[in-house]
């Protein structure tokens, strides 16, 4: 219980830190706007986007080969045992020890017969939704990162980007550039470190805990505390 408390009071801290990082990126952005970019950058890097970034890529990044790799990765995730994934995130309860190797998957369908179809077609409909969106989006990414690369980067040195995106070898590496992300084997590289991050996440929590044992008792706005050190056997039963 305890563990499970620091969890999601760690998860709402992240979640509340946001609306700060983005009033930060905001007035970063405010203040870059404010700085004019030589025309002559704008347009090598406008070209430079158009080779790594065109219109439509969204599209192919998350079109069919992203139906497949999510349906893996659903599949994997939901074919863990609940108990191994939830310790896995230091979450401990005596009704876990009695789930032995029971599946997300096995457990979901005693609810649910159809589980795995129902889940299926709703990764379908919002990958598919996922790409309209994103589409829509990519006119306004193309522009920031026309922006990105003409302050990063020098006209001449743009203009050897372009040199090198205009010959077959570099064409064919601008196409494929955003793919690689999506690509099957770097999607089954990044699933293979689930089971390790799982495994380090209870020593994680463990230091956040260590690490914030100096704060006060957490007030709930009822004249009342909530020590997220205290003993957890007295924490359930308050």
């Amino acid at each position: 219980m305890k563990t499970l408390f620091v969890t999601f009071a760690s998860t709402l801290a992240l979640a509340l830190s946001v609306p700060a990082v983005a009033q930060d990126i905001t007035t970063t952005a405010g203040n870059l706007e404010n700085t004019a970019i030589a025309p002559a950058r704008l347009a090598a890097a406008r070209t430079t986007v158009d080779h790594l970034f065109p219109l439509g890529t969204y599209e192919r990044m998350m079109k069919g080969t992203m139906d497949q790799i999510m349906d893996s990765i659903m599949g994997q995730m939901f074919e863990r045992p609940v108990a191994e994934t939830l310790q896995g995130y230091g979450i401990e309860d005596e009704e876990l020890d009695d789930m032995g190797d029971t599946s997300f998957n096995e457990l979901m369908k005693e609810k649910d017969p159809h589980f795995e179809e129902r889940m299926k077609i709703s990764t379908r409909v919002m990958m598919d939704e996922m790409v309209k969106l994103m589409t829509a989006m990519e006119p306004e990414i193309r522009t920031a990162l026309t922006k990105i690369y003409a302050r990063k980067f020098t006209v001449g040195q743009l203009a050897e980007m372009n040199a090198f995106f205009a010959t077959d070898t570099g064409s064919i590496f601008a196409r494929d550039y955003m793919m690689v992300f999506v690509d099957p084997e770097m999607m089954q590289s990044m699933m293979s470190m689930v089971p390790e991050m799982m495994q380090a996440m209870p020593d994680i929590m463990k230091k956040v805990e260590d690490a914030t044992k100096h704060l006060p008792p957490v007030t709930t706005g009822e004249d009342e505390e909530l020590d997220v050190h205290a003993d957890p056997d007295s924490a359930e039963a308050a």
